[in-house]
């Protein structure tokens, strides 16, 4: 049985500058306007290449208040060529912003990923409030994963965690692991090389990974690129990559000043293909985090 959404009820209070704005302004299809009598009326649009259409209504649904409509959403293949558009029309609205925990949102910055993450948010006359939001392609659903801690140091220590040789060998790679090799180029642009080494039990073998950096804002946000190499920095090939992980994960990791001097960490990983290797990599980022935390507390202690 296949269930499909048709019409969404929009409350507002007056029915023709509504429509003026919906018609006029964003460019939505006017699909039909009817008046049953002097207090009957409903006005039914769509927006462009949508499935699904909006009603506009008088002395139908006296219950809804209007303006109180929330989390409407347009999807749209180029947010920043939607919102322009939104301009040209006269629509006031808030920019291009991102999210990157699904509660906040900062401006667009160029070279942003905005797919999937990037927004526009306005409203109609009433205070009903839509985004937009781009989708330029749907592909498979992906599995990602986070991680938390709160570390016994302040921010700026805490942030050396990340970009300084010496304490990333000692807590990269998790337990039983160690890491002989760290060359750390932080920078936007930049790329760092990690290895980690198995133990004997495991075969004792070198496994190298590089980050490369599309944001680095000291010290509360590090984005970068895990990719999968040798110790020459040469991409391993395809199949030496583990079932479901993606040729190069992504990772967004956030620092923000927690009470007592300490900080609160949180690792975030994207694009695993099934819910196996994100769980697998999500028990070695854990056991990784262990060891930062030992770190730091030692260090406290």
């Amino acid at each position: 049985m296949q269930w499909t959404l048709e019409v969404v009820q929009v409350p507002v209070a007056d029915v023709d500058r509504a429509k003026a704005f919906y018609a006029e302004q964003l460019g939505f299809a006017v699909d039909f306007d009817v008046r049953a009598d002097e207090e009957h009326r409903f006005v039914q649009l769509t927006p462009p290449g949508s499935g699904c259409s909006i009603q506009l209504a008088a002395g139908y649904f006296d219950d809804m208040v209007p303006g109180s409509l929330r989390g409407l959403v347009l999807v749209v293949p180029d947010i920043r060529a939607a919102r322009a558009e939104l301009v040209e029309r006269g629509v006031d609205n808030g920019g291009v912003v991102v999210t990157e925990d699904g509660t906040s949102f900062r401006p667009a910055r160029d070279g942003d990923a905005l797919d999937n993450v990037g927004f526009v948010h306005f409203s109609d006359p009433d205070g009903n409030q839509w985004s937009l939001q781009q989708i330029s392609s749907r592909g498979p659903a992906t599995h990602d994963l986070a991680a938390t801690r709160v570390l016994d140091a302040p921010l700026e220590e805490a942030w050396k965690a990340w970009t300084e040789p010496e304490y990333v060998m000692r807590w990269w790679g998790p337990t039983g692991f160690t890491s002989p090799l760290a060359e750390m180029d932080v920078r936007e642009g930049g790329t760092s090389l990690v290895c980690m080494r198995a133990p004997a039990e495991y075969g004792g073998q070198d496994m190298y990974n590089t980050w490369t950096y599309q944001e680095v804002r000291a010290p509360e946000r590090l984005e970068f690129v895990l990719d999968f190499t040798d110790a020459d920095r040469a991409l391993l090939p395809d199949e030496a990559i583990p079932p479901g992980v993606p040729r190069a994960v992504r990772h967004v990791v956030t620092l923000r000043p927690a009470e007592g001097g300490r900080t609160e960490l949180t690792v975030r990983e994207f694009g695993y293909g099934t819910p196996d290797a994100r769980d697998i990599s999500r028990a070695g980022l854990e056991q990784c985090l262990d060891k930062m935390e030992a770190l730091f507390r030692r260090t406290a202690d």
